[in-house]
């Protein structure tokens, strides 16, 4: 649970769970705003906690290039379950402690801020689904490799999809 609290490591697994697999170098395309340094570290943890593997390795020019997946439990979907579980518990409560964080400082203006909660029902098909998840992509993409200047500042935005209750 540790491993899954940080950040970065979340955002490392979140483009796991997106892309399927992915070398560091795809990786850093992508997740622009980690410095190559710390997204490494990040990997090597994720790894040596075991919540995602090597699936390939291949040498590109003299370096050793390897490509990860969240780690497959063959012989156990429930442990696989209990994993991407696990990582989502952990990003919702990283969540609820950056609110309360927010809320403890007397000053705070959720409305200067721009702060804001929504949640709605769609009903689409998977196929459907896939298409609003991938015009999705492209705006995070376009924001995403925003460059630091004058009047930005970090925004998180944090998309969770889950089954409806009501279903």
């Amino acid at each position: 649970m540790k491993i899954v609290m940080n950040p970065v490591r979340q955002r490392i697994l979140q483009y796991l769970i997106i892309h399927g697999q992915g070398s560091t170098g795809d990786m850093k395309q992508e997740l622009m705003d980690i410095p190559p340094a710390s997204l490494y570290r990040h990997v090597k943890l994720l790894l040596e906690g075991g919540l995602i593997e090597v699936v390939k390795e291949e040498r590109i020019r003299g370096t050793l290039e390897k490509t990860y997946r969240l780690t497959q439990n063959p012989g156990s979907d429930e442990g696989i379950n209990q994993d991407i579980g696990a990582m989502f518990q952990a990003g919702l409560v990283s969540l609820m402690t950056v609110f309360s964080k927010y809320f403890a400082v007397e000053g705070n203006d959720p409305q200067k801020d721009m702060l804001s909660f929504s949640t709605s029902t769609l009903l689409m098909t998977d196929e459907e689904f896939l298409e609003f998840l991938k015009k999705l992509s492209v705006l995070f993409g376009e924001a995403i490799n925003n460059m630091p200047r004058s009047g930005r500042k970090p925004r998180r935005l944090t998309l969770i999809s889950s089954p409806n209750e009501e279903a």
